[in-house]
């Protein structure tokens, strides 16, 4: 994720409970964009997002620090500890097919649940909104400047997200005295892989070469989410292929693009009930970069 840019609150829209963008998803992107006098393929021009590639924000912070890795690690241990006390309870054949089918579900799970948070920090709230603030910023940074996610060290990149896991990491770790091994493999594992997200997100935006071996297995298998397929994500106005353990939801959820999805209905749904519209209905705006830049950066060191 960009951590150098606010959440384009100013893009999202409330319209009225039972206005026509409500009762349908209504105008389509592209008709919205010539009215606002701009094609949605060019609203990721370099006129709007200043800077060739392989400009980095000078006032971001790449490397690790012991917080990052404090929380990052941490976070790990006692999920660590949560899945090997799972494990140690598996004593025959069907505990132990259990707790592998608990793993399997978690792995999807986790998937659908990257699914959900990608596509709700990308659309509501802004740099400003409590608790998520920073990462609702970080996600609408990344979509104007992507590769510099690449350029984090790992604690940088996913501390974000061990960081709330751990209250709920420490919990899963104190039930385990009377929870059944099914359950704490998969509480460890979902949380786990869901904290990974972020480094998972990263890999797919790596060339090939970037990437460890086993890394590009795993993606050329499906296992997690790969280049090619995150690739689909960032086309404007970044509305569909928010998974990002291994994107195979992508395709149920995203009904091909249609008015028929699930986000779609989901946002329909948001919008008659609290008249705000979600960004992706709209054409990308970075005109708050400037102006908010320096309270991300404050938030993001803190």
């Amino acid at each position: 994720m960009q951590q150098g840019a606010s959440a384009a609150c100013s893009s999202q829209r409330a319209a009225p409970a039972g206005s026509s963008t409500v009762q349908q998803r209504g105008r389509s992107v592209e008709q919205r964009s010539l009215e606002a006098g701009t094609a949605a393929g060019d609203c990721f021009s370099p006129a709007s997002a200043p800077g060739s590639k392989h400009v980095v924000d000078q006032g971001e912070e790449y490397h690790s620090t012991w917080a990052h890795r404090a929380w990052v690690w941490g976070a790990t241990a006692l999920l660590a500890a949560t899945f090997l006390r799972g494990c140690a309870k598996v004593h025959d054949p069907v505990s132990a097919l259990a707790a592998a089918a608990a793993v399997v579900a978690a792995y999807y799970l986790a998937d659908f649940l990257t699914g959900m948070y990608h596509w709700s920090v990308d659309n509501y709230g802004s740099g400003a909104t409590p608790i998520m603030g920073s990462q609702i910023a970080a996600f609408q940074g990344h979509h104007q400047r992507p590769w510099t996610i690449t350029k984090r060290e790992f604690c940088n990149n996913v501390h974000e997200v061990f960081k709330p896991a751990t209250p709920f990491a420490a919990l899963c770790l104190a039930a385990t005295s009377w929870t059944a091994a099914p359950a704490d493999v998969f509480l460890s594992t979902a949380t786990l892989l869901v904290c990974m997200c972020q480094q998972f997100h990263a890999w797919a935006h790596m060339k090939k070469s970037q990437l460890p071996a086993a890394v590009d297995a795993l993606q050329a298998a499906g296992v997690l989410l790969s280049r090619r397929i995150h690739g689909m994500h960032h086309r404007t106005p970044f509305e569909g292929n928010y998974c990002i353990v291994s994107g195979v939801w992508n395709e149920a959820l995203d009904a091909g693009g249609s008015d028929a999805g699930f986000f779609r209905r989901l946002e329909r749904f948001v919008a008659a009930r609290t008249g705000v519209e979600p960004r992706c209905w709209y054409p990308p705006d970075y005109s708050w970069q400037e102006e908010e830049n320096g309270v991300v950066h404050e938030a993001r060191a803190k």
